[in-house]
């Protein structure tokens, strides 16, 4: 969040499986740090806006409409243009070039912000594009706000050529023929790509853009696409910390699923491995508080920041082998790591030529560093691997998949029953019915015996994600889903049953991350899938997504 922002609760739940009361441990700290022993947020930043004050000042007209978050539609965009007259430019009716887009309310100005279009920003003689040769991670470099989380992913996402052409439409000039200063880019949310139009507008002091931007100065996607995903959240000071998770799965529509590091497992660098060879989006974390995350440690790390792993390998040299792993600081300077196999390190004299060619060695200050893969694990505690459909077997590959399901609800009134803590109210959550009719293929020379005659299921919740220009109105809920296996399919669970029936399984501790999901091997036949909020009363709509290899049917069960 913000600079200066206070101590919030962190309230990590979970489920005692003795006699299926869900409990709840809070703990206050700083937003930040760790929120329990595996589970975290990334709270990072380099940011400066805790003294930076701001007055904005914009040479456009504004036809502004206050507080509506609303998602400009193609045909009002096409409305609005068509009404401009000779030398305008389109202007966001509800995204404005002022503070109510930069702060959350309640934020005092007293220094000067110009909203600068591209064409007006670049050098004479040179004109602003989009993109000049490309899409790449290292067009990135990270502003004075506190969002490495999504340019991380961003950074991610941009190596495959096949998102971003859904991400970012083409054709878009930003001057010259065509250009009527209207942007489009698409995120998914909610279970839809949405189209979010800005204008192309940006903030600057001193005409230099103080937000993100790409590394040529007449490039313009990642100052732009920043600016889109602000105007889905809310105000530009609602991506002061967040999850790299989250951004992934905006980014991509995939499955994002996180790893904690804590005791050293050599499997961890398998799954990374063959997570980077068929194409996962990753990113890893470091914990720490913001407070420290202006800056870097003796390594060269940054405490609570999120990076981008680039490349994974295991390379051979004269002194042995070793697992290296790319990794780049969104900051794209020269802050990197300065241990074993950094950029000068004496370790790659160790390495011959071709090797190093292969590898694209290169000692530049740009973000981008090697690292072996056992310092890693010392200094990094999250990796997030995104992928574009469910991994059943949990190899880091993603598998083919021969059926969704995607159905959303709402905890609304009596329907909002929290957990089971307290079961009259707990029954009266949305229930769904989950019917699997047939095992998965079953190869005996490559499969577990155990999973003959099992269907392999991915379920994830996603609670809904409101744009806010209101500080801490953009927290989540504490959520979960369990599910229970059930003989009668027609009618809803009671408390009777809940009584006397364990679980079949649950997606974890109630955490208020914005998606829980898990993965389980279930014989065909029906069950019942619960989502709830740990505390009753508290209203929301929800998503729920179930991918399997053969048909299953997913209906609500009134």
């Amino acid at each position: 969040m913000g600079s200066g922002a206070s101590s919030t609760s962190k309230v990590v739940c979970e489920n005692v499986n003795n006699n299926d009361k869900d409990m709840c441990r809070s703990q206050n700290e700083k937003r930040s740090t760790i929120q329990n022993s595996n589970k975290f947020s990334i709270r990072n930043r380099k940011s400066k806006l805790s003294s930076f004050s701001i007055t904005v000042d914009s040479d456009d007209g504004d036809n502004i409409i206050e507080d509506k978050f609303i998602l400009t539609t193609r045909n009002e965009v096409q409305y609005i243009c068509n009404q401009l007259t000779r030398n305008k430019l389109y202007c966001d009716p509800h995204f404005p070039a002022n503070d109510r887009v930069l702060f959350f309310n309640g934020y005092h100005n007293d220094r000067v912000i110009k909203w600068i279009r591209p064409q007006d920003l670049v050098l004479d003689g040179t004109e602003p594009e989009m993109m000049i040769d490309g899409v790449t991670r290292d067009d990135i470099q990270q502003g004075i706000l506190g969002d490495c989380w999504f340019l991380s992913s961003c950074a991610a996402v941009s190596q495959q050529q096949r998102f971003m052409k859904t991400i970012l439409p083409k054709d878009q000039p930003l001057c010259g023929q065509g250009y009527k200063g209207v942007v489009c880019f698409r995120f998914w949310r909610f279970g839809d790509w949405v189209e979010v139009y800005i204008d192309d507008r940006l903030p600057t002091v001193n005409r230099k853009l103080i937000y993100a931007h790409c590394t040529e100065a007449n490039e313009f996607w990642v100052a732009l696409i920043e600016k889109a995903y602000a105007k889905l959240r809310g105000c530009y000071q609602s991506l002061e910390g967040g999850q790299t998770m989250d951004a992934l799965v905006d980014l991509t529509g995939g499955l994002a699923e996180r790893y904690m590091l804590e005791e050293y497992d050599p499997n961890m660098y398998r799954l990374i491995l063959r997570a980077h060879k068929n194409g996962a989006f990753i990113t890893c974390s470091r914990k720490g508080d913001w407070n420290d995350s202006t800056k870097s440690d003796a390594t060269g790390l940054v405490s609570g920041h999120a990076y981008t792993i680039t490349c994974v390998i295991k390379i051979k040299h004269q002194m042995g082998e070793e697992k290296l792993l790319r990794i780049r600081n969104p900051w794209g300077d020269a802050t990197e790591w300065k241990g074993s196999w950094s950029d000068n390190d004496v370790n790659w004299k160790w390495v011959d030529s071709e090797t190093k060619q292969m590898m694209d060695i290169q000692s530049k200050d740009d973000g981008e560093f090697w690292m072996s893969f056992k310092d890693f694990y010392r200094h990094f505690q999250e990796v997030t691997i995104c992928l574009t459909g469910p991994d059943f077997d949990g190899d880091g590959v993603s598998d083919a998949v021969g059926h969704m399901e995607m159905i959303s609800g709402q905890w609304k009134g009596k329907s909002a029953g929290g957990s089971r803590n307290n079961l009259d109210l707990f029954t009266n959550n949305p229930q769904y019915l989950l019917t699997l009719t047939e095992p998965d293929d079953f190869n005996l020379q490559t499969d577990d015996p155990e999973l003959e005659g099992m269907c392999s299921v991915v379920i994830a919740l996603m609670q809904e994600q409101k744009p806010t220009r209101e500080a801490d109105q953009n927290s989540h809920q504490q959520i979960a889903f369990v599910i229970y296996e059930i003989d009668n399919p027609n009618e809803r669970l009671t408390k009777r049953y809940f009584h006397s029936h364990h679980e079949r399984g649950r997606s974890g501790l109630y955490i208020n991350y914005r998606e829980v999901s898990g993965r389980f091997e279930l014989s065909p036949g029906h069950y019942v899938i619960i989502p709830s909020m740990f505390q009753p009363h508290i209203e929301g709509r929800f998503l729920i997504r179930v991918f399997g290899e053969k048909k299953f049917s997913l209906t609500r069960l009134l």
